[in-house]
């Protein structure tokens, strides 16, 4: 309870001795006056296709598309079900407590 009306004190300290400076168009000049950043996107979609293409090549080279046909082929079609749907449960947990939320019971 402390803590509420410590905090209030202070938003209204501080909105009131807010004070506005005048720019006079110095945060223009500086944004004018800055290098251009080179743009390296393009390197993620072509390090994310030579991956691709080197685990195809090799899935194929070495048979493991097919080892792994196999395998899924003999395992219990409820262990596949339960796979698919505990995969995105386990995502949907991870995404929650990565958030920076605080969650207050009371």
């Amino acid at each position: 309870m402390e803590t509420n009306e410590t905090n209030n004190m202070l938003k209204t300290f501080f909105s009131e001795q807010k004070h506005e400076i005048a720019d006079n168009g110095f945060s223009e000049r500086v944004m004018q006056k800055l290098p251009e950043q080179a743009d390296y996107s393009w390197i993620v979609g072509v390090f994310a296709a030579l991956g691709m293409a080197i685990s195809i090549y090799l899935s194929i080279v070495l048979g493991l598309m097919q080892h792994a046909l196999t395998i899924i082929q003999h395992v219990p079609y409820y262990y596949l079900l339960g796979a698919v749907f505990f995969f995105p449960l386990v995502g949907s947990v991870f995404v929650f407590l990565r958030q920076d939320k605080h969650y207050r019971l009371i």
